[in-house]
């Protein structure tokens, strides 16, 4: 059975007993398509049988969490997370894929519209699977909004860096809004890097349609840059199967010293300061682990004859 549907089941079997009414009526006609519904009593059968045990079990095991120092809050995020952690592990025994963790978030109801906010907080990427069957994957210190219905599905992507992974509907396009950008897809494969001073938008399979002042079309393998006063489209060799960050790497190509400080940012408690702005275009190549942010500045100071200060409240980079 097709993944996505299993999916989307599972999302509806953990919140069925948590439903309003606007979300009930979702579900209704959600549960109309016969393959739905044939998703949704094979998950709810399978949560009876003898794979659920084994899902938990085989979840429990991979946890190293010790619930007992954890704050009653967390405690609470904690078991939500165990339920989606489980239901996902049940994808995986019907469907015979590898699920990725995801984070559970909260959905805010409104009148035949499926809402939900998804924040990744600094240093921890997060990821989870939407109603419609796309996947989104939040690199750290990032935040998405989520609406969709019957008839239209729309993001916006109010910080940070998100990868989707948009599930085929030929009659509901997905819509991001993103800065002064807006990308539409019908379902494919990209990620979008957005901040103050550039949004970078490289597609991974499939093709996008990005308006920004004009109508650009991209396929697998080309980026899009996207400043206050360009558009630049560019055929990026370097891009792999995913990009760098899913895995827990940051790969400099000739990057300005400037963007690849914000990128380490999203995992630093610190701000990180240029001494002087002359150092904003120092091109770095290299690769830094993300999971160890200031060996990364570390590294990044010593190949290219810098000094890392690290005062109480700040890291400064300077000239030696």
């Amino acid at each position: 059975m097709n993944r996505q549907r299993l999916a989307q089941a599972a999302d509806w079997l953990d919140q069925e007993n948590e439903l309003s009414e606007q979300q009930h009526t979702l579900f209704l006609a959600w549960m109309n398509d016969p393959e739905n519904a044939a998703a949704y009593q094979q998950m709810k059968a399978v949560m009876s049988s003898d794979v659920l045990e084994t899902a938990f079990t085989s979840s429990a095991q991979r946890r190293d969490v010790s619930i007992q120092k954890q704050p009653v809050k967390y405690m609470s995020h904690l078991a939500m997370a165990a339920t989606v952690a489980c239901l996902g592990v049940l994808v995986y025994f019907i469907s015979g894929q590898q699920p990725e963790k995801s984070n559970p978030t909260v959905i805010v109801a409104s009148p035949n519209v499926y809402q939900l906010e998804l924040e990744s907080p600094l240093a921890q990427r997060s990821s989870k699977v939407l109603i419609d069957g796309t996947q989104l994957h939040l690199n750290a210190n990032s935040a998405v909004q989520i609406q969709q219905n019957i008839a239209q599905r729309h993001a916006l992507l109010i910080s940070g860096q998100v990868y989707f992974d948009v599930a085929k509907d030929p009659n509901r396009p997905f819509v991001i809004d993103v800065g002064q950008a807006t990308v539409t897809v019908l379902g494919t494969a990209f990620d979008i890097d957005y901040s103050a001073s550039l949004t970078t938008i490289s597609v991974y399979e499939g093709h996008v349609q990005v308006t920004a002042g004009k109508r650009i079309n991209l396929t697998a393998g080309q980026t899009l840059k996207i400043t206050n006063d360009d558009v630049r489209l560019e055929r990026d060799g370097h891009l792999g199967m995913l990009p760098s960050w899913r895995s827990g790497w940051l790969e400099a190509n000739d990057l300005p010293l400037a963007q690849v400080v914000e990128k380490l940012q999203r995992y630093l408690t610190k701000p990180v300061e240029l001494s002087s702005p002359e150092l904003k275009n120092i091109p770095i190549v290299g690769r830094f682990s993300l999971d160890d942010p200031k060996q990364a500045l570390t590294l990044l100071a010593s190949a290219h004859q810098l000094a890392l200060v690290s005062e109480p409240e700040r890291f400064v980079l300077q000239r030696n």
